[in-house]
């Protein structure tokens, strides 16, 4: 629509739009109308009708024509807009869409604060806005903010927008912009303007005439030129144009001038005189329509220069890279839309092609990486029928490793620095070996060697030298040790005790360590290394929790066990029994005889004042199992053990009217008296406790509580409350902006439910996942993986790795929250032995990512 033109239909809208803003509600509105029909127009001129310091506009155009076509451009160009300093999150750290949803979430108007107008004008014009409304940033304007939306098509298509964009329907506004016919325009815009009329002859006549209008001037190669206009994602100059044509420059600049009169209907230049563009996105649409084989070439054209720029950028020198701006902002997009072979993608996803010149450049490779990876994951959610390809697999995690890097790089390259920090990269070596270890303990026995060769070869060159945090480092040279063999594995855990006096409180909080690399030593280094820990722990201000946490080491060998029951015998009563409790399951049959007594006797001891403190909790719940009922009688009525634990083992002993009893007396109500009626009643002496433990369960409130006590006590629940009671109480237990206790609900049920319900509970439990915003239960659900559908499971994985954690960086991707560590049990189940190895294969790329940043 030509700014001149403003007729009836658009007056009417604009003051649709006044009356609006005056009512001060609803917070949103949209636009909508035919396509040309003045929507834009109608909006700019309202935008520029809002005078005064009273209120902060902000106005963004998508669309390829406006050189914004991808949804992460859109928020760009909102997020520079002028805010004033202070508000949202830091963007540095939390990303563009994390600082707008902060800033326009909690736009209140306080503190002199002016009131807010976002205008968003067609972002139907983009190439990928999302479907999912929990992706917007526009979904909860904030008291003082308001949302001003334009979108082409009628009022259904205007309201679907509204859902597509997170706006509630109650919160919305719509205003329609009429057609108009040509009478109603001025006789010298009827010609520029006709493609849009009621009356006129339609886009695609239009465009249509102006096309035979330059065959006629035998201007092929004009023709050629607009249709490749028509396929950029942004607008382009004629030293852009050029080489995609076999052209110079000067020879496109000669077809513009010569027939310029007959393509300014649907095209525009620049201010500058340079970059053409189309006038409207349904005039360069209609033009693609018009043209399909003309198109198809011109894509193909873009896809070659693209590979050719990306293979140039692989094989020569920093300093000598050529290829226009705009190809290397757009070659991945092209490659992605003529719908090149992953093996045109993956060069994109390595650091010589990725790595980012600039601040602006980082924006873009991470937007095309973004890209890039929607497509090469495009196969995993067709994977139900046959198992994926392992080379699918790999693909898939190459990409997430680049964006891992760039992510990192993000990070460590704070606004107005030379140059990124270093350190952000320091643990990257860990992090593949702990992801390695990971995919090898869920290989079979036959492949899963070689995986764990790959990360003991990575611990030979680099162990020595790391330096992150003491206790990981302590914990992934300890798998290493147990990997490794002979002298080699000695070498890796003097290493892991070496780290640990790196970590936070030194060997005293992490000496438990020390013992498990005792394992790997030589007997006499072994023995002086576990005396020592004893000797640490004795020495400590709380001897007998230091002793305890020594105690908690998996696996722990007799000869330990013993060393450290003898250390705690000599301990006063309440250190000793924080010592044993831990010990009583692993000790021979005569030192826990010794131990139990003496475990019990510390409930009845007097303690001294500022001595260690008993801690009954624990110790209760490891001595309760070894008590009879005369022992449990001595305790209830002589001492102050935790009745909740008690009243089970009541129970478990044949003595139910005692527990319940216990119970009412002791538990008070709500959660305190459910929990351990539902363990009670699910001991076979508590059988007769089940009705009064259903009723506790159902009296709980809110729904979270009774789903979370589900949780942590799935196996008795099925027992007592029976399966189907047990999954409509997990899946009560959503709402409130989290789906927390509903996910690790759903998870517990199914690894504790008959065999033949898990796979429809691990469907659930994802399915929860999926609803939830948050990542808070991935951990849950990923234990479900042996009984998910394979589409489940790679979705789970594509939506997952390096997007689960709060902090993506390339060690995330590797190790931590959604990374391949966490994720193993997906690949597992996804691609079994296969694409375990295949995944191994590729993770060396982080090392490759970390050498392209000490050569930078």
């Amino acid at each position: 629509m030509e700014r001149r033109f403003f007729g009836e239909g658009q007056s009417r809208a604009f003051e649709a739009l006044r009356s609006w803003h005056e009512a001060g509600r609803p917070s949103a509105c949209v636009v909508h109308g035919p396509a040309g029909a003045g929507k834009s127009t109608v909006v700019e001129r309202f935008f520029r009708s809002i005078t005064g310091a009273g209120t902060l506009k902000l106005l963004v155009h998508a669309g390829r024509v406006f050189g914004a076509a991808f949804e992460e451009e859109v928020l760009a160009r909102l997020s520079a807009g002028p805010w004033p300093e202070g508000t949202g999150f830091d963007e540095f750290h939390f990303g563009v869409r994390a600082s707008l949803v902060n800033r326009i979430t909690n736009w209140d108007g306080e503190d002199d604060q002016p009131q807010l107008l976002i205008g968003l004008i067609a972002p139907d014009d983009c190439v990928d806005w999302p479907d999912d409304p929990r992706r917007s940033v526009l979904d909860e304007p904030g008291p003082a903010a308001r949302v001003l939306v334009a979108v082409s098509g009628t009022r259904d298509v205007a309201e679907r927008w509204a859902e597509r964009l997170g706006l509630r329907a109650a919160q919305v506004t719509y205003v329609s912009v009429d057609g108009f016919r040509l009478e109603e325009v001025d006789p010298s815009l009827r010609g520029p303007l006709a493609w849009a009329a009621v009356d006129g002859p339609g886009p695609r006549a239009y465009v249509d005439a102006i096309a035979r209008t330059l065959r006629d001037r035998g201007a092929a190669p004009l023709e050629a030129l607009v249709t490749t206009l028509a396929c950029a994602f942004a607008p382009l100059d004629a030293a852009e144009l050029a080489p995609l044509l076999g052209a110079q420059v000067a020879e496109a600049t000669g077809w513009l001038d010569a027939h310029r009169e007959a393509v300014e209907p649907i095209l525009e230049w620049h201010e500058d005189g340079h970059q053409a563009r189309f006038r409207h996105e349904t005039l360069r649409a209609a033009w693609v329509a018009a043209h399909p084989e003309h198109v198809a070439l011109a894509e193909q054209r873009f896809a070659e220069a693209a590979r050719s720029l990306v293979r140039t950028w692989e094989s020569v020198d920093t300093g000598e890279r050529g290829g226009g701006t705009y190809l290397r902002r757009y070659a991945g997009d092209h490659l992605v839309s003529s719908g090149a072979p992953r093996a045109d993608l993956l060069p994109l996803c390595a650091p010589r092609w990725a790595w980012p010149r600039s601040r602006e450049d980082l924006a873009a490779r991470r937007a095309e990486l973004g890209r890039v990876r929607r497509a090469v994951s495009a196969p995993l959610f067709a994977s139900d029928a046959v198992e994926t390809p392992p080379d699918t697999m790999s693909s898939f995690v190459r990409v997430a490793l680049a964006q891992g890097a760039l992510a990192t790089l993000h990070r460590a390259w704070p606004p107005g620095a030379d140059r990124a920090d270093e350190g952000a990269w320091n643990d990257t070596e860990r992090a593949l070996v702990v992801s390695l270890f990971a995919l090898a303990a869920r290989a079979s026995p036959s492949r899963r060697g070689d995986i764990e060769a790959r990360a003991l070869d990575v611990v030979r060159r680099t162990g020595a030298a790391w330096r992150g945090d003491g206790w990981e480092d302590a914990l992934a040279l300890l798998s290493a040790a147990r990997a490794g063999s002979g002298d080699e594995a000695s070498t890796f855990a003097r290493w892991a005790v070496s780290a640990t006096w790196r970590a936070e409180g030194g060997p005293d909080s992490t000496s438990s360590a020390w013992l498990t690399a005792a394992d790997f030593l030589p007997r006499s280094e072994a023995e002086a290394l576990v005396q020592q820990a004893v000797e640490r722990a004795l020495s400590s201000a709380r001897p007998g929790q230091a002793l305890a946490r020594l105690a908690t080491v998996e696996g722990m060998g007799r000869h330990q066990a013993l060393a450290l029951f003898r250390a705690a015998v000599a301990l006063p009563p309440a250190s000793r029994a924080n010592a044993l409790a831990p010990l009583l399951p692993v000790l021979p049959e005569e030192e826990r005889a010794r131990a139990v007594s003496m475990s019990l006797d510390a409930f009845f001891a007097d303690h001294e004042e500022g001595a260690e403190r008993h801690d009954t909790d624990a110790c209760a719940a490891a001595l309760l199992p070894f008590l009879g009922l005369a022992e449990l009688s001595r305790l209830l009525d002589e001492a102050l053990p935790p009745v909740s634990t008690l009243a089970v083992r009541f129970a478990e002993l044949g003595a139910p009217e005692r527990a319940l009893g216990i119970v009412r007396e002791r538990c008070g109500s709500g959660i305190f008296a459910a929990r351990p009626l539902l363990c009670a009643a699910a001991t076979e002496g508590g059988r007769s406790l089940v009705q009064a433990a259903r009723d506790a369960v159902a009296s709980l409130d809110p729904p979270w509580v009774a789903a979370g006590l589900v949780c942590d006590h799935a196996a008795e629940a099925i027992q007592v409350l029976g399966l189907e009671a047990a999954v409509a109480i997990a899946e009560s237990g959503g709402g409130g902006g989290s789906e927390a206790a509903r996910i690790m609900a759903l998870a517990a049920l199914c690894l504790a439910a008959p065999e033949p319900s898990r796979p429809a509970l691990a469907a659930r439990a994802v399915a929860a996942y999926h609803d939830d915003r948050g990542t808070e239960g991935l951990e849950s659900v990923v234990r479900c993986a042996p009984w998910m559908s394979l589409a489940t499971a790679a979705r789970l994985f594509v939506v997952s790795l390096g997007d689960a954690a709060e902090d993506v960086t390339l060690v995330s991707t590797l190790s931590r929250w959604g990374g391949v560590e966490q994720l193993a049990p997906l690949i597992a189940r996804i691609g079994g032995d296969d694409a375990l190895a295949a995944v191994a294969g590729v993770l060396s790329e982080a090392l490759r990512w970390k050498s392209r940043m000490k050569a930078d």
